[in-house]
């Protein structure tokens, strides 16, 4: 594998396992397009331009047959830049801006439908900041503000996964109950219950099939976090309160891009924190509890217990 010269060896190393991993996933979902771009930064910081290339065309092929535009004509445009006077990359370059300028402005749910609920972490819309802080992983402008943490997502996805009928809604409401109990009074280094681990407990719904179930009603992209060397430092880029509080795991960083792990993808106040504290485009991927925990319990060196 080619490689730039001015990557240190770790990060070197860091980067294949990056590039492995995303592989792996994309031939899993070969629509995935947040995987797409991280594979595309990761090729370019690892000196494969070709194959780089190759991934921007497939994002920006992917981009354009979901209606997404804007997005599709960065994507050829930087293709462009590589690849002047591409007869092909014109030609689509084209198509999308006849697209864009005949393309009328996208519908917008009701938000009080339940079909309404966003998987998408990258629309967060902050109210009312007043909760945490962390250091010098944050944003200059942000830097010391306080955010809003008192709703925990359980809600949403309760209600998503009786919807989908991904769970009974006894089991789900039952869950949602000890959870909250759990979840209550948590102090120090204590970790906080997971919604989905709570329902795989009872033996009436699997894990497998209740994450499984998500992924493809979401479709949300998958991170096999037990497969995957978590730096420690990366994960100590958020503060605890989001960490073990909230069971969110940064878990790898592409250049400007940080990829982050969560076991709920319903918690919009923290999705809302960590954007507004990360001076970092977030990338975000649902992990299994087991596999999201552990991590956290090698990070902070917690006891199996906590």
């Amino acid at each position: 594998m080619m490689t730039a010269p001015s990557v240190p060896n770790e990060e070197i190393e860091q980067l294949s396992q990056t590039i492995e991993m995303f592989e792996v996933i994309l031939q899993a979902n070969a629509h995935d397009t947040g995987s797409m771009e991280i594979l595309k930064e990761a090729y370019w910081k690892a000196g494969r331009d070709k194959d780089a290339l190759m991934i921007t065309r497939k994002l920006a092929d992917e981009l354009y047959a979901e209606g997404k535009y804007a997005s599709a004509l960065l994507e050829y445009e930087g293709i462009l830049e590589k690849e002047p006077g591409s007869p092909d990359v014109v030609a689509m370059l084209e198509e999308v801006e006849a697209k864009l300028q005949a393309s009328p402005p996208e519908p917008t749910a009701d938000p009080q439908s339940p079909d309404a609920i966003s998987v998408d972490f990258g629309s967060v819309v902050i109210e009312d900041p007043t909760l945490i802080t962390t250091s010098a992983t944050v944003k200059p402008e942000t830097h010391g503000i306080q955010l809003k943490l008192d709703d925990d997502g359980n809600e949403p996805l309760a209600r998503f996964l009786i919807q989908h009928k991904l769970a009974p809604e006894d089991v789900v409401m039952a869950s949602v109950d000890r959870v909250n109990r759990i979840n209550k009074n948590l102090g120090g280094q204590a970790l906080a219950a997971s919604l989905i681990d709570e329902i795989s407990r009872t033996g009436i719904v699997d894990l497998d099939p209740l994450l499984c179930g998500i992924l493809d009603r979401s479709k949300f992209a998958f991170i096999p976090l037990d497969c995957y060397d978590v730096d420690r430092q990366i994960v100590k880029m958020l503060p605890e309160a989001l960490t073990l509080g909230r069971l969110m795991v940064p878990f790898d960083v592409i250049s400007r891009t940080i990829m982050i792990a969560v076991v709920n993808p319903f918690d919009a106040q923290a999705k809302a924190a960590a954007q507004q504290l990360l001076d970092f485009n977030i990338q975000w991927h649902l992990a299994a509890p087991e596999a999201l925990t552990k991590v956290l319990r090698d990070t902070y060196r917690l006891d199996a217990r906590a």
